[in-house]
């Protein structure tokens, strides 16, 4: 099947002679995405190195401010900067639109290097104590895959480490510096005998920990996914199949190429309901650009069958395939219909309405069957576990600062509680907040259908 077919099978009609570029050209997206702008257009063409000026004709200065928060928003303006020098196309932008673009990527640069310093040293120490790492998302992504650490903007360090090098693992990381972002009296709480260097039931890592100095916050897992997730992806099965490398004379391992992607895409679709945009499918794209015919597709079908991410599997790939001509066989979409839910992804990658849905909480109350379940929902809002509590708000768990939070939470669901009231009265937008915020939870749950 070649791509004119592939988008006919989807009902999105190519663009002629254009379709061999693309397998869903820019100018057919206009019209089968009702929240895609003209702007939207312009970004996913360089990221298809596909540019043409006349898709600038008549940006007005409204037009490229759309432009600049549109391609921050999606995570992607260090590498918009990036290939408009490729393609020597800074004199058709406004000089103030290429500062603002350079000024990113630059940031990137210099955020980045700081990150990979302090990866470099981490994995140092590991590598002393013979424990074995794979580093996850970005910093395997930004340093093999993008191979120029400034185009792939990364907010913190994540690597895995087995289950039973953890406690090490945790105590190389305070003793490179590391400590916990409330951390009222370090020494004693690592000091105390009881303490618990677990990873907490509802979640796949260790407390997030943060660096004083450089600001690089580290999150150190043991799993892909949590002991309460529909996912269930054993962590036995990433390590056998993990690549070795090395990172500056450093030993690491880097996801297999099939896990790689299946944990790109369920990343993008479920942990972040797509909220990175068209950056998580580039992670997507890139991936399957780099390793090519070494990927082996009938491992990831049946992978993800077995660690019932189908769902997040399927989309992610079918959005990348869409926007950004992914070279991905036909079978993979075998069982693949487009429905509402594809539809209302669409409306969450490509938002550009200021109409925000009502707080989560309201939403997952709202759509709670019968009073019981709603009593029940409020009563696990207001008291989660002590678990839960120190990993939401960063405090070691056995702080005696912790049950203050509780305190802070009651004040967080009154202060929501009176929002939600002032919205149901005054905003003329309720209606519409509604029914995103519904969207969004249907979306959700139609994900974790196995």
């Amino acid at each position: 099947m070649d791509p004119c077919q592939w988008a006919e099978k989807f009902d999105l009609p190519p663009k002629g002679a254009e379709c061999a570029l693309n397998p869903i050209c820019s100018d057919n997206l206009l019209q089968n995405c009702k929240t895609m702008i003209p702007e939207h257009k312009v970004l996913i063409d360089f990221l298809n190195n596909r540019f043409e000026v006349s898709d600038l004709a008549g940006f007005t200065t409204e037009n490229w401010a759309t432009l600049l928060s549109e391609g921050s928003r999606h995570r992607i303006a260090p590498l918009l900067y990036s290939k408009i020098k490729l393609a020597d196309a800074e004199s058709i932008f406004p000089k103030d639109v290429v500062r603002k673009l350079q000024k990113k990527y630059l940031a990137t640069a210099y955020r980045n290097t700081v990150l990979f310093h302090q990866l470099n040293e981490l994995i140092a120490r590991l590598n002393n104590q013979d424990i074995p790492v794979i580093l996850l998302k970005g910093a395997h992504l930004a340093e093999y895959l993008y191979k120029d650490i400034s185009l792939r903007p990364m907010s913190d360090l994540d690597i895995l480490v087995r289950e039973e090098d953890l406690s090490e693992a945790v105590q190389i990381a305070f003793n490179a510096g590391y400590q916990f972002f409330c951390d009222n009296n370090p020494e004693k709480e690592k000091a105390n005998k009881d303490y618990d260097y677990g990873i907490m039931p509802d979640f796949i890592h260790f407390q997030a920990l943060l660096h004083p100095e450089t600001k690089c916050m580290l999150e150190i897992h043991c799993f892909i996914s949590s002991e309460s997730s529909p996912f269930k992806i054993p962590p036995s099965e990433i390590w056998q199949s993990a690549q070795p490398s090395v990172l500056n004379e450093n030993a690491v391992f880097l996801l297999a190429p099939e896990d790689l992607i299946i944990h790109l895409c369920l990343h993008a679709a479920y942990d972040h309901l797509f909220d990175f945009g068209l950056s998580a499918f580039y992670d997507i794209s890139i991936t399957i650009k780099h390793y090519g015919e070494k990927i082996d597709w009938q491992e990831i079908s049946r992978r993800s069958g077995q660690w019932r991410t189908n769902q997040c599997l399927l989309l992610a790939l079918y959005f990348t395939k869409k926007w950004l001509g992914a070279s991905i066989p036909e079978e993979i979409f075998e069982n693949f219909r487009i429905g509402k839910m594809v539809y209302f992804a669409e409306e969450r990658i490509f938002k550009t309405f200021v109409t925000d849905p009502l707080h989560q909480h309201y939403t997952q109350w709202r759509n709670r069957k019968g009073l019981r379940d709603k009593i029940r929902y409020v009563l696990n809002v207001l008291f989660p576990s002590r678990d839960f509590m120190a990993n939401r708000y960063l405090q070691p768990k056995n702080s005696r600062f912790l049950f203050g939070s509780y305190f802070f939470r009651f004040f967080q669901a009154f202060k929501g509680i009176c929002e939600i009231a002032k919205t149901v009265l005054h905003d003329g937008r309720y209606a519409s907040r509604i029914n995103r915020g519904d969207n969004d939870f249907r979306l959700k749950k139609w994900l974790i259908k196995s």
